[in-house]
């Protein structure tokens, strides 16, 4: 019988071992559906809640993020949702780029009319900072 002390042990290593991996994985990009849609998506249809995470030398992360994400560009959000049938979509500012709205505006201007966005704001953004680009 398996004592308790053996599966303290046993979880540290797992733990350590987890920890000290080398990262050895590339990103193959958002993963798109597999399968066609098996029933009829309403002309109109809209994503109401979806990120873009661009190339983070062009909008790097924020200091104060708890993760980093990997990329999700407007050209993969575009192949989603040509698969799903969504005419427009809503993209929503991560917290991985606190304030900084640079990103979501990219993709708003890339998407055009069909593209709605929700921004960031904190105690330092001007009530004029952004109104010129929604």
């Amino acid at each position: 019988m398996i004592s308790r002390r053996q599966v303290l042990l046993g979880s540290i290593v797992a733990g350590v071992a987890t920890v000290f991996r080398p990262v050895d994985f590339v990103s193959a990009g958002a993963s798109q559906p597999s399968t066609p849609l098996n029933f009829a998506v309403p002309s109109g249809a809209c994503d109401c809640h979806t990120h873009i995470f661009g190339d983070p030398r062009q909008f790097p992360w924020f200091s104060g993020r708890t993760y980093t994400p990997e990329s999700a560009f407007v050209a993969e959000m575009r192949a989603l949702h040509r698969a799903l049938h969504m005419d427009r979509v809503v993209i929503v500012n991560p917290s991985v780029y606190g304030a900084d709205n640079s990103c979501t505006l990219d993709a708003m201007k890339q998407l055009g009319p069909r593209a709605r966005a929700i921004a960031v704001i904190d105690d330092k953004t001007s009530s004029g900072r952004h109104s010129a680009q929604f």
